[in-house]
């Protein structure tokens, strides 16, 4: 456990640091679902690119918020609240470093998306996508009381082709299921 660590919320000049954890966690987790030649050659620049987009041009209902230990960037969620009509706010990214899974990093990450949530989007269902071939990812959410609501074919960030992901969601924030045990 890391009892030293840092939260703090995202800032434009992140972005670097944030596109690469986040390629870094594709090119672990994604293979198989995402093109090879995306991931061996393009994910980190493509990644980099999303994140300084986000995080300069960032909406009202956009909230990002990072895990640190000495400098160092372990993890982080983002969500945008009340993002869809139907199914309410996404959690879009919550991704942890390899070298700090199993820390309780995530479920921190996500005990401060639902308190978020429930601050300012209360009202509105939660909801996120999860690549159908990431078993841990789906386990780890299942376990947070996320109901699977099956699978579709999206298309790829990196174009060509699609892959099937399953999206799972809670009624109201408060329904994820985590405690501040642990951090």
């Amino acid at each position: 456990m890391f009892a030293d660590l840092s939260y703090r919320q995202a800032q434009p000049d992140d972005a670097e640091r944030i596109g690469l954890l986040h390629a870094d966690s594709w090119k672990r987790n994604y293979r198989g679902a995402l093109e090879d030649d995306f991931l061996d050659k393009r994910v980190d620049q493509n990644r980099i690119h999303t994140w300084h987009e986000r995080l300069t041009n960032t909406p009202s209902a956009q909230w990002t918020l990072l895990a640190e230990q000495d400098a160092a960037l372990l993890g982080f969620i983002c969500v945008f609240g009340s993002q869809d009509p139907a199914w309410g706010s996404l959690i879009d990214n919550l991704h942890v470093a390899h070298a700090a899974k199993g820390q309780s990093i995530g479920t921190w990450l996500m005990m401060q998306a639902r308190n978020w949530l429930n601050e300012y989007h209360a009202a509105n269902g939660v909801y996120l996508w999860v690549v159908q071939n990431n078993t841990p990812a789906r386990r780890f959410y299942e376990m947070l009381g996320a109901t699977d609501n099956g699978a579709v074919s999206l298309p790829n960030p990196a174009g060509g082709g699609s892959a099937f992901y399953s999206r799972y969601s809670w009624a109201t924030p408060v329904d994820i299921r985590v405690s501040c045990g642990k951090n």
